[in-house]
């Protein structure tokens, strides 16, 4: 094997290598793929920067195509304590679900209730 090929699969490993099977950091690109277990164990160590950036990203990018979505008093609610309790909410009820996925209903409820 060729150490261009050896290099080429430690990347591929580490890009697939979860928190919970290699203790590794959580790139900020992959956080989204996070189970919601990995997500509150997170929250416990107190090592959520990266969530909390890829949250950023998700909403900027919903904002951009959702004119819901693209309004500051939303987004300041879902990028506070509130959107933070309704995350760990949904993760504690479905630990094997995707961050992503917990994101997706948090900013559901957040943007499209009424009354909000």
């Amino acid at each position: 094997m060729s150490i261009r090929t050896a290099a080429c699969c430690f990347m591929l490993a580490a890009l697939f290598c979860d928190v919970a099977h290699c203790g590794a950091e959580i790139p900020t690109n992959m956080a989204g793929n996070v189970s919601c277990a990995g997500y509150l164990k997170a929250r416990l160590e107190k090592k959520t920067l990266p969530f909390e950036l890829w949250l950023s990203g998700y909403l900027t990018g919903l904002a951009t195509y959702d004119k819901k979505i693209n309004n500051v008093a939303k987004l300041e609610i879902a990028n506070s304590e509130t959107g933070t309790v309704l995350l760990e909410s949904y993760c504690k009820r479905h630990p094997q679900e995707s961050y992503q996925i917990a994101a997706r209903e948090m900013a559901r409820t957040v943007f499209y209730q009424p009354g909000r």
